[in-house]
C-alpha cells in the first residue's frame, strides 16, 4: 500500500501589507522533502511504499495570491493524480492559510485530493496549534492531529502522532471519525502559552485521552486572530473509532475550553510602547526585552514600522540598546558599502546622523541566510535595518548581523510573546501594546467576517 506525503504552510494576516511570493517559500521536492519532514520512516518501517510530493513552506504574511498557492497546490496534485491508486495521504498544513478568492488553502486542497483518491483513502493531517479549523475540513480529513505547545516545540512529535494513527487506522482497516466543535472565542494569540495554566492543564487531558483505545487524537486548536474570515475562532478536534465518541469528547473539551475564556492574561507587563520605553529606561534590571507586537513578523507582520526606534531615539537613553530587525531594503542597499564606523544620513525622521556599526547577514525560519543586514548607530541606540523580513527569536540571529547581544541593556524585537530561546538573556520583559497589522487589541482589527457572537467583542453564555 501506498502513502502520499506532502507539506504546505503559509500562516496568513488579513492586516498584512506583504503577499508571498513563489521565492518566499522554501521549498522541496520529492525524496528531498524527507530533510524536512520525519514521518518516512514510520511508514516505511510499518510497510507502507511512500510517495514523495512537495514541501513548501514560508513565512507568515499576508494573504497568498491564487497563482502563488496554484503553482504549488497543483504539484501536489499531479502527484495525487499519478498514484490515484493510495491508500493513505498526509499533509503537514499550517491550518490558517486563506488565499485570495478561495478562502481557506487547506480545504480546498482537501477537496481536490477527494475528488481523485477513492473512498477508502485515508487523509491524516499535521496542523499548528494556531489553525482556524473550517466546519468542512473534518469532512475531508480522517485523522488530524494538532501542536500542543505555544510556543511551539512539538511539532516533530505531531507529525509522528498523525503519522502513526494513520498506519493503525490503515493496517486494521480502521475508517476513523472526526468531529469538529467550533468554541466561540478568539483571544490575544499572545496570551495563550501552554506552560501555564489553565491550558497547561486542558493539553494534559488531551494526553489522557489520546491513551484511551478508541481515540486517535484530542485537539485543541487556540485560532488565529489576524485573519478577518469565517473560520476564524478556537475549536476542539477529536478523532475517534465512532462519531459518538468523537463528538462527546470534543464537546466536553470545547465547554472545558470556554469555561477557561476570561483566564487568559499576559505573562509579563503589557504597556503602551510609551510606558515601555519609560519602564526600560528606568528599570534595574541587566538586560530589558521589549516586544513590539503590533509589528510582530512571526504573526505576519512587516517588520518595518520605527516606532519604537524613534521613541528610543527621542529618549536617548544611557543603557546600551538595540532594536533589532527593521525592514529596510532602501537603507541596507543605500550604505551597504559604507565601512563600518563611517557616518551616515538617514532620511528617517527627518534626517538623523548615524555611524555605521556593522555589516552583517539575516537568517530565515529555517535558519538558513536570506539575505542582509547593517546596524547604525544612532547616539546610543543601535538600530539592525534588514533588506527582508526577519525574526529575531534567538541569540543566532544577533550573532549573524555581527552584533553582541549580550552587549545591551535594552533589546527591541519585533515578536509577540518573547520566544523561549531568547528568555535566558531576558531579567524584564515589557510588551508593547503597539499598533500595526499583528495589533493584539482585538477591537483595533475591525474584524468583519468572522462569525459573532464572539468572545470577548461580546460577553454571552455557550454551551456546546
Amino acid at each position: 500500500m501506498k502513502i502520499l506525503v506532502a507539506s504546505f504552510q503559509c500562516e496568513s494576516n488579513s492586516k498584512a501589507k506583504l503577499h508571498p511570493k513563489r521565492s518566499d517559500f522554501e521549498y522541496f521536492k520529492g525524496e528531498d522533502i524527507f530533510k524536512k519532514l520525519v514521518v518516512k520512516e514510520i511508514f516505511e518501517k510499518e510497510g507502507f511504499e511512500v510517495i514523495p510530493s512537495i514541501y513548501a513552506v514560508a513565512l507568515p504574511s499576508a494573504t497568498v495570491p491564487l497563482d502563488v498557492y496554484n503553482d504549488y497546490s497543483e504539484q501536489i496534485l499531479d502527484v495525487v493524480r499519478a498514484n490515484p491508486d493510495v491508500a493513505g495521504v498526509y499533509i503537514f498544513f499550517h491550518g490558517s492559510m486563506e488565499v485570495e478568492e478561495i478562502g481557506s488553502g487547506e480545504l480546498y486542497l482537501l477537496k481536490k485530493i477527494r475528488e481523485i483518491v477513492s473512498e477508502d483513502c485515508l487523509i491524516s493531517l499535521s496542523l499548528d496549534a494556531h489553525a482556524n479549523i473550517t466546519d468542512e475540513l473534518p469532512t475531508y480529513a480522517n485523522i488530524i492531529s494538532g501542536f500542543k505547545t505555544v510556543p511551539h516545540i512539538d511539532q516533530k512529535e505531531c507529525q509522528e502522532r498523525s503519522a502513526k494513527a494513520l498506519c493503525y487506522c490503515l493496517k486494521n482497516n480502521i475508517k476513523p471519525y472526526a468531529y469538529m466543535c467550533r468554541v466561540p472565542f478568539l483571544l490575544k494569540n499572545d496570551t495563550l502559552q501552554t506552560v501555564y495554566e489553565p491550558l497547561k492543564s486542558l493539553i494534559e487531558e488531551t494526553f489522557v485521552l489520546e491513551n484511551q483505545k478508541d481515540v486517535f487524537t484530542a485537539n485543541l486548536f487556540l485560532g488565529h486572530c489576524w485573519i478577518d474570515a469565517p473560520n476564524t475562532s478556537a475549536s476542539t478536534v477529536v478523532c475517534a473509532t465512532s462519531k459518538q465518541t468523537a463528538e462527546k469528547i470534543a464537546k466536553d473539551l470545547a465547554n472545558k475550553l470556554w469555561a477557561t475564556r476570561r483566564d487568559y492574561k499576559f505573562l509579563c507587563e503589557a504597556e503602551l510602547p510609551e510606558e515601555c520605553v519609560k519602564r526600560a529606561i528606568e528599570g534595574k534590571e541587566k538586560r530589558i526585552f521589549i516586544t513590539d507586537s503590533g509589528d510582530n513578523t512571526t504573526a505576519g507582520a512587516e517588520g518595518d514600522t520605527l516606532g519604537l526606534l524613534e521613541l528610543l531615539i527621542k529618549a536617548n537613553p544611557t543603557k546600551k540598546t538595540c532594536v533589532a530587525g527593521i525592514t529596510n531594503q532602501e537603507i541596507v542597499e543605500r550604505f551597504w558599502a559604507v565601512s563600518d564606523g563611517e557616518e551616515i544620513k538617514l532620511s528617517i525622521f527627518g534626517g538623523v546622523t548615524a555611524t555605521v556599526k556593522s555589516h552583517g547577514e539575516i537568517l530565515g525560519w529555517t535558519k538558513e541566510i536570506i539575505g542582509r543586514s547593517l546596524t547604525v548607530s544612532i547616539g546610543n541606540v543601535d538600530a539592525v535595518f534588514t533588506e527582508l523580513r526577519s525574526a529575531f527569536i534567538e541569540k543566532g540571529n544577533f550573532d549573524k548581523a555581527n552584533v553582541d547581544l549580550l552587549s545591551y541593556e535594552i533589546v527591541v524585537v519585533k515578536l509577540g510573546y518573547l520566544f523561549t530561546e531568547l528568555k535566558p538573556y531576558a531579567d524584564r520583559e515589557l510588551f508593547a501594546l503597539s499598533d500595526g497589522a499583528s495589533c493584539v487589541e482585538l477591537s483595533r482589527l475591525n474584524l468583519k467576517r468572522i462569525k459573532r457572537p464572539m468572545f470577548p467583542l461580546e460577553d454571552f453564555e455557550w454551551k456546546a
